[in-house]
């Protein structure tokens, strides 16, 4: 049996399969009760994963992350920085603040609550 990863190594797989094509594979991160809430949305159950990736589809075409901070404790990760991309209509944007907080047990992600400014700087409608 392969040790567990650590919850930042779990958070950190989280953020590469969103960033390349793997995103597919991000629910094998999530619990099955695992609550995903952010900006004008909670899902809840097996499906959260599946349905805050369908969330976040339409609302602007790429966004990144620079990170400028982590703070672990036991099973709570946060990940605090900015993020940069592409809006709908084809704007770049950089310098949007945002906070992630996980919450990691058994090596998955049980719940994930997301705050950032897409909307107060107009990325997203709020």
């Amino acid at each position: 049996m392969a040790p567990q990863q650590s919850p930042r190594a779990v958070v950190e797989s989280f953020f590469e399969r969103m960033a390349d094509d793997r995103r597919d594979a991000v629910d094998e991160l999530f619990a099955p009760n695992a609550v995903v809430t952010l900006p004008g949305a909670r899902f809840e159950g097996p499906n959260a994963p599946r349905a805050f990736l369908d969330f976040l589809a339409p609302r602007y075409e790429r966004a990144d992350k620079e990170f400028d901070r982590w703070i672990e404790a036991d099973d709570s990760v946060v990940s605090i920085g900015t993020l940069h991309g592409v809006a709908n209509g084809g704007d770049e944007f950089e310098g949007v603040r945002y906070v992630d907080v996980y919450e990691v047990r058994d090596g998955l992600i049980e719940r994930l609550d997301i705050w950032n400014d897409l909307a107060v700087d107009g990325v997203v409608e709020p």
